[in-house]
């Protein structure tokens, strides 16, 4: 699922990548990365670095929750 925006638009606003399953082990876990008031090229050029998804539980709660349940019922449905 992707959504185009300005990430950079505001503090309301962002850019990160989320795997519904470690891309490693393939562990039932969330794991990504975002920024906060920044674009994707913020990360790939090496200007900022991405903070870590379990970060987003204390930063923005509410969020990290919405990505959480969403998640969650991707799985449900597309589960093999």
């Amino acid at each position: 699922v992707q959504s185009m925006v300005f990430g950079n638009w505001s503090d309301d606003s962002g850019t990160g990548v989320l795997f519904t399953r470690d891309p490693s082990t393939g562990e039932d876990k969330l794991y990504g990365e975002y920024l906060i008031n920044a674009q994707g090229e913020d990360v790939v050029a090496g200007i900022r670095t991405p903070l870590k998804l379990e970060m987003m539980k204390t930063e923005i709660p509410a969020i990290h929750k919405q990505i959480f349940d969403t998640v969650k019922m991707l799985e449900r449905h597309y589960k093999a």
